[in-house]
């Protein structure tokens, strides 16, 4: 068994592949790789002649306190049933993480699968939500005809059809119980008449449903359009969902999506954007700590030294060693330093974004520390919400 780069010889085994995970029809999966191809790298497992897995990543910037930095997203994992369980994902994967340094990136983020999968790949478990944000006039228009459809009393038996075969083909979000089409979707409309449904139609078929509510802004800019829940059959749909949007260009700035965890970004791809805001805390993982520090921004009345020992599952818990000094604002690497900061690469990556503290590290039993230095690494590395926010 091999790890190579992906090959457009590829293209029909990535295909076959797409349909039998996803069970994705030809046309669906043959848009799916289209779309890899032109915006990612890929990397396919091989064994006496046969693909029998492949995944992609796409690259694109981070801002983590006003701080950009170069990253990758790990998306579009497909394995055939004889490849499962032996590993193959597992190379890949650490095959991906070194082109990923070798290409200057220096953090990387996750998107199919459970989160509880990937924690076994040194990703920091960072949200269950992703935000997306774009520019309604970013969205290039289609030849296809779409009809749409405003629905005034909506009813779960519109849009349910729609919102199954999202979950189940699209990998797009499998907490659309009737419960939640009570509590969450249909409420509003029941007692505030908040929300507007509507059903998108190409060639009289329902290719698409699209629910979604005003937000007011600061700006003169006219008002955001929220979307609270959609769903598409094909990438049609997916299509149909944006055209949508549109004729919206004159009225409204930003469209804001709410996507389920496990949301596939090249999903997005059919609307022909130009760029893409992702606010978000998803999988994130810092891929090359030693670049990463040396960029990170350090308060300029900050001076001391510490040695950072990391540890990561994906390579067995073997663990590398980092020493800085932070000075008058910057961060410099150095040989040696007697102040320890233990810790994993999973708590490292969740302390770097400000979603734990490095006392909050110390008590889940996560981190070693020389008690000297906790004080200093905590005005480091603050406890703050910081939003990603990814710009394909």
């Amino acid at each position: 068994m091999k790890i190579r780069r992906y090959i457009k010889k590829d293209k029909e085994d990535y295909i076959r592949m797409c349909e039998y995970c996803y069970t994705m029809p030809r046309e669906d999966a043959e848009h799916y790789i289209t779309q890899a191809e032109k915006y990612c790298r890929g990397f396919v497992a091989e064994e006496e002649g046969s693909v029998l897995s492949a995944m992609f990543y796409h690259p694109f910037k981070q801002n983590i306190r006003h701080v950009n930095y170069p990253m990758a997203g790990l998306a579009g994992v497909v394995t055939m049933p004889e490849a499962r369980n032996r590993g193959l994902v597992r190379e890949q994967v650490r095959v991906i993480q070194k082109d990923m340094i070798a290409q200057g990136y220096i953090t990387s983020c996750l998107q199919p699968f459970k989160p509880v999968f990937y924690q076994n790949f040194g990703f920091a478990n960072a949200s269950r939500r992703l935000r997306c944000i774009f520019y309604v006039e970013d969205i290039a228009k289609s030849d296809l005809v779409f009809e749409f459809i405003r629905i005034d009393e909506p009813s779960i038996e519109l849009f349910q059809p729609i919102a199954k075969t999202f979950a189940d083909t699209h990998n797009g979000a499998t907490y659309r119980a009737n419960e939640f089409w009570e509590g969450e979707i249909f409420h509003q409309w029941k007692h505030e008449k908040s929300k507007f449904y509507y059903l998108i139609r190409h060639e009289d078929r329902n290719v698409a449903y699209v629910i979604f509510l005003y937000l007011p802004t600061k700006e003169e800019f006219g008002p955001d359009m929220k979307v609270v829940d959609y769903g598409f059959i094909n990438h049609i749909g997916a299509t149909g969902l944006f055209q949508f949007f549109r004729p919206h260009r004159d009225q409204i700035k930003n469209v804001i999506i709410n996507v389920p965890e496990n949301f596939d970004i090249y999903h997005f791809v059919p609307a022909n954007l130009h760029k893409i805001k992702m606010h978000s805390w998803m999988m994130f993982k810092v891929i090359n700590p030693l670049k990463a520090m040396l960029q990170y921004p350090a308060p300029k009345d900050l001076s001391f030294e510490f040695e950072l020992q990391l540890s990561d599952p994906l390579y067995g818990n073997e663990v590398s060693s980092y020493a800085f000094h932070v000075h008058d604002g910057i961060i410099e690497s150095v040989n040696h330093s007697n102040n320890l900061l233990k810790t994993s690469i999973v708590s490292f990556s969740r302390m770097f974004i400000g979603r734990n503290s490095i006392h909050q590290l110390i008590e889940y039993g996560e981190a070693e520390i020389s008690e000297n230095i906790i004080k200093n690494i905590d005005l480091l590395f603050p406890r703050e919400i910081v939003f990603i926010k990814d710009v394909f």
